[in-house]
């Protein structure tokens, strides 16, 4: 009797595996990364392959123009060009074909700002613009058509930027956007940041500013965030809450002190 297992095998080295993916994992013979698309094992160039004709498929693009596209990008550099290159050349003439079209430009603008993020580059100069064609179709409160929104990869790349220590660029972007409990929750890791490396300095008045900058913001956008996705802005920690405490005991203590 025929066994109903299928054998899997890397899409890389073509060697049977052990176990059946379910989720991105490492080949154990060659370290090649593997992915699962419609239950297929892939590559993690097919896999970005697949995940891009998801989003552009709603503009008419096929497999077969996207190798098209990749085979002049290709010709042109004298090599094989990247996925993402291709993707920027198939963008960048969507934008153009469509540029009497502002929700279009929207959805494009907005997936030039997914791509470069996701190549740990600044999505800002996309983002204004996929808000600047917002603007001019939608009829949002003039409040929330200055802020845009911020994405996965767009949070990844600030995400980054704060663990770099970059914080006044993070916060800046952060600020920009359309506060989601995940934007903010960004926002409070600043702080908390922030905070921690005013405490290393003695200072416990920044410590009190950064930690209470947070909590008033996250107060301010508290009820966007209940009736859009029906979840509170993230609090405090606890070790923040204690630090916050302690910041307020010892200026309260300096203040006795004083003459």
């Amino acid at each position: 009797m025929e066994s109903s297992h299928r054998e899997r095998r890397c899409p890389t080295c073509g060697l049977a595996l052990d176990t059946d993916p379910t989720r991105r994992q490492e080949c154990p013979h060659c370290g090649s990364s593997i992915l699962v698309r419609n239950g297929e094992l892939v590559t993690e160039e097919q896999a970005t392959i697949a995940d891009w004709l998801s989003r552009l498929q709603g503009f008419g693009v096929t497999r077969n123009d996207l190798e098209e596209h990749r085979k002049e990008l290709s010709k042109r550099f004298g090599m094989q060009a990247s996925v993402n290159d291709t993707v920027w050349r198939i963008l960048d003439r969507l934008a153009r074909d469509h540029a009497s079209n502002n929700a279009a430009l929207e959805t494009i603008y907005r997936w030039m700002s997914t791509l470069v993020s996701s190549e740990g580059k600044d999505p800002t100069m996309y983002l204004v613009e996929a808000e600047k064609a917002r603007r001019r179709y939608d009829s949002a409160p003039e409040a929330m058509q200055k802020q845009v929104f911020l994405g996965q990869d767009e949070l990844r790349y600030i995400r980054r930027l704060r663990k770099e220590g970059d914080l006044d660029r993070a916060e800046e972007l952060l600020v920009k956007a359309e506060p989601s409990p995940a934007v903010l929750d960004e926002l409070r890791k600043v702080a908390s940041t922030r905070a921690r490396a005013a405490k290393r300095a003695g200072d416990w008045e920044a410590v009190v500013r950064h930690l209470e900058s947070y909590a008033a913001y996250a107060a301010q956008w508290s009820a966007f965030c209940i009736k859009t996705v029906n979840q509170e802005p993230p609090a405090h920690s606890q070790s923040d809450t204690r630090l916050l405490e302690e910041a307020r005991h010892q200026l309260a203590s300096q203040s006795t002190q004083s003459p």
